[in-house]
């Protein structure tokens, strides 16, 4: 089968990549993400041509979108509500899913057995997460299940999330969360481990108490095989802060990183759009 043309659209950076059968990825690109919808339709086209026109297309996305490609809610990004990331000469023809689920899709062994289950924690500017059950990814009505960045957890407690609500795991434990604490919203070159421990360190020991509470829950509700960690901050040095503050019973899984690394959406949104085709 030939590769896919993979795109993982998040809130801070657009990747594109071609995936092949083996799921390497190769042709490579990161950039800021695009201010505007219509700029980041027309930096996805061009990457595709330059491709060479591939026929399989995925789209991993971190806001929700409808069926067109559209996208229906980006706290994180509002000026993209309403509008659609999807080229318009791709209508009907480009994959498109949570990126969150692409991740677990990616994280999920392809030797699995049927019933075996796999849990993904990305967490970056956003949080986003999946988890395939029996080799199918657990949806929800609204295919929206796993929001596991709007869980409440203790840690998290009277924290402001971009969502309206308060208490949410994304309100204390995101890039967007750090930023926003710290006052430095407006640096592009903001990076919570180059900063002093007396400003970094509370701030951090609270994000990683708030993942290890929502880990904790997660576990015992799913009781999964297999638990992994993604992201920028998930692959950064902060994982090593999360999986020290959180301790599994006898018996359960322990959280291991994205084994796909940063490419994680790209892989399993190629996985998906090849699963549909066959």
């Amino acid at each position: 089968m030939s590769a896919v043309f993979a795109v993982d659209l998040g809130a801070s950076f657009l990747r594109m990549g071609m995936v092949d059968d083996d799921e390497r990825v190769t042709r490579h690109t990161r950039l800021p993400t695009p201010a505007t919808p219509a700029d980041c339709a027309k930096v996805i086209w061009a990457a595709w041509r330059a491709a060479g026109r591939p026929k399989l297309v995925a789209i991993a996305a971190a806001p929700l979108c409808d069926r067109t490609g559209r996208v229906l809610r980006w706290p994180n990004r509002p000026d993209y509500e309403g509008q659609p990331i999807v080229p318009g000469e791709w209508a009907g023809r480009a994959f498109l899913l949570d990126d969150g689920h692409a991740a677990a899709l990616a994280a999920h062994r392809r030797s699995a057995s049927a019933d075996e289950i796999t849990v993904s924690l990305q967490i970056g500017t956003g949080i986003g997460a999946g988890a395939v059950v029996g080799g199918q990814l657990l949806l929800g009505r609204s295919a929206s299940a796993m929001a596991i960045g709007h869980l409440k957890v203790p840690s998290a407690a009277g924290l402001a999330c971009s969502c309206g609500a308060t208490g949410c795991l994304q309100a204390a434990a995101s890039g967007r969360a750090f930023r926003r604490q710290l006052g430095e919203e407006h640096n592009p070159r903001f990076d919570i481990f180059a900063m002093p421990r007396a400003a970094a360190g509370p701030i951090l020991d609270r994000a990683a108490d708030a993942v290890a509470e929502a880990l904790a829950v997660v576990v015992k509700l799913i009781d999964p095989h297999r638990l992994v960690i993604g992201g920028s901050l998930g692959l950064s040095p902060f994982f090593e802060l999360c999986t020290a503050r959180y301790v599994a019973d006898i018996g359960e899984v322990v959280p291991v990183r994205h084994p796909a690394g940063p490419h994680a959406p790209l892989v399993g949104a190629a996985r998906a759009a090849r699963e549909v085709t066959t």
